[in-house]
């Protein structure tokens, strides 16, 4: 004869093991999302390549990462095919992909066309699966018991947007006040939502380069303001939808 408690004590053992695992999904996306940023003297050590090899990496070849103010911030993953590739031809482009009249092509294209060109940069392609990944993983994510959740995005103090990063505290205060960096604020209290400024830094640093004439950088840009306008105008449809609706 099984005990009488045996359904409870089955019930309970289900329910704290899909509560575990629930709970483990959602820490296991918060981390995920968040990125790890190296400075260049990092990255040098862990790659062998030179600083000064790898500020021209970002510039000649359009290398991502992020400028805060003068500083670089590079993510391991996004970086990984161009030092790749760096290690494997040196300067050498034998697939063409640093070809000036093909990347002019490709932003003539994104000019005068809707869509986008027939060969994007992997670093679009990585901005566009971390946005669609996101979206979809929010409904996993929303909590009300979560405080460092604002409709599914990171909200940062400045101290720790600072540590993020990796910089000072002055420094964000002057990205917020003289850079227009977005922010919240909260009496007077200041906020970084982190998401929202890990894309204002991130067209900031491809604004720099491409009015510099770097025509690398002039493509990757042309893709981001065709990627916003495209936002905006499905945002304005479904404005539309739900008025029309209502």
């Amino acid at each position: 004869m099984y005990p009488t408690n045996s359904f409870e004590t089955i019930i309970e053992s289900i329910v704290h093991t899909e509560v575990s695992q629930l709970l483990k999904k959602l820490d296991e996306i918060t981390v995920k999302r968040h990125r790890i940023y190296l400075t260049i003297k990092e990255v040098s050590s862990m790659t062998g390549i030179g600083t000064y090899t790898l500020r021209q990496l970002t510039y000649a070849r359009a290398m991502p990462h992020l400028r805060v103010k003068s500083r670089l911030l590079f993510n391991e993953k996004d970086i990984a095919q161009t030092i790749q590739e760096f290690k494997e031809y040196g300067w050498t482009d034998p697939e063409n992909n640093w070809d000036v009249e093909t990347v002019q092509s490709d932003i003539e294209k994104l000019q005068s066309k809707k869509e986008g060109p027939i060969l994007i940069d992997e670093v679009i392609r990585n901005i566009i699966r971390e946005e669609l990944d996101d979206f979809s993983k929010e409904i996993l994510s929303q909590t009300k018991k979560d405080k460092e959740r604002y409709y599914g995005r990171t909200v940062l103090t400045i101290k720790e947007a600072a540590n993020y990063f990796r910089t000072s505290p002055s420094t964000i205060y002057s990205l917020i006040k003289e850079d227009g960096m977005p922010h919240l604020k909260l009496h007077s209290r200041f906020l970084v939502v982190l998401e929202e400024a890990e894309a204002f830094l991130w067209r900031e640093t491809a604004k720099s380069y491409a009015e510099k004439g770097n025509i690398y950088w002039q493509r990757i840009l042309k893709r981001l303001d065709w990627e916003e306008r495209e936002r905006n105008l499905s945002y304005e449809k479904a404005l539309k939808r739900l008025e029309e609706s209502t």
